[in-house]
């Protein structure tokens, strides 16, 4: 978005949450009874549950933003602050950002059949990034944790429809398996379990929606090879069983 004339954008009281990078020009960000002076290189990310405004300057600024919600955002925002991350931060490189930011824009004007699944996926790689570019380390020892927690997570991503166990991971990783419980709760808002969980759901609605499989092999597919176990995990981030997603579908 490119300001063709200074002006003020105010919003409270939106359940959604604000990311939003300057590609250049310079504005103001008044968030939570602060101002923030904007300019090129600058990242925003913000709770609109909240009162806010922000504002170009005379040297019009050119944005990239995305408004998005999710019943698990208020939580990991709440993880986000605890760490460290701010309303307002300056990444080293800009480039992650606008790639994401762009490939949501082709997504949303797409007629791709999995668009919303494409989205979903693009939108978690936002908040991962956003996650992990806000935070800005005291120490060597608090950057080596990213650096550990970064391989870990490339490594479930890789591997979640495979068994995998907290003592293998911590061992794989040469990490103190409740050191990892404990960093990767606070730097990820969630345990390594219900992270393997929720790729794992992901993956069965695709398989549900796109494939033929029974529900028994989507489960086994995922990693969740206990039907009654998958059903019931389906059911609690669902709020609905697998048979009754794909009917939906």
């Amino acid at each position: 978005m490119q300001a063709v004339h200074p002006h003020v954008s105010q919003r409270e009281d939106l359940v959604s949450f604000l990311c939003f990078i300057v590609l250049s020009g310079k504005g103001e960000l008044s968030y939570e009874e602060q101002t923030y002076q904007l300019s090129e290189g600058d990242c925003v990310f913000i709770d609109c549950r909240k009162a806010y405004s922000h504002s170009t300057s005379n040297d019009l600024w050119s944005l990239q933003w995305c408004h998005f919600y999710a019943p698990s955002l208020p939580a990991v925002y709440e993880k986000y602050k605890e760490r460290g991350g701010r309303p307002v931060f300056h990444p080293d490189d800009l480039t992650p950002f606008t790639l994401l930011l762009t490939d949501l824009y082709n997504l949303a004007s797409s007629s791709d059949y999995i668009r919303d699944m494409r989205i979903n996926e693009k939108l978690g790689s936002l908040l991962t990034l956003l996650v992990e570019q806000s935070w800005h380390p005291e120490s060597v020892t608090v950057s080596r944790k990213r650096m550990e927690l970064a391989a870990v997570k490339e490594y479930l991503d890789e591997h979640f429809t495979e068994k995998i166990m907290l003592e293998e991971l911590a061992e794989k990783f040469f990490i103190n398996k409740f050191y990892l419980s404990k960093i990767f709760k606070e730097t990820y808002g969630t345990t390594v379990n219900n992270y393997l969980i929720s790729k794992r759901i992901t993956r069965a609605k695709q398989l549900l929606r796109f494939t033929d499989m029974t529900v028994d092999e989507v489960g086994v597919a995922v990693g969740m090879g206990d039907a009654n176990y998958f059903s019931r995990m389906f059911r609690k981030v669902e709020g609905i069983s697998p048979r009754e997603y794909r009917k939906q579908w």
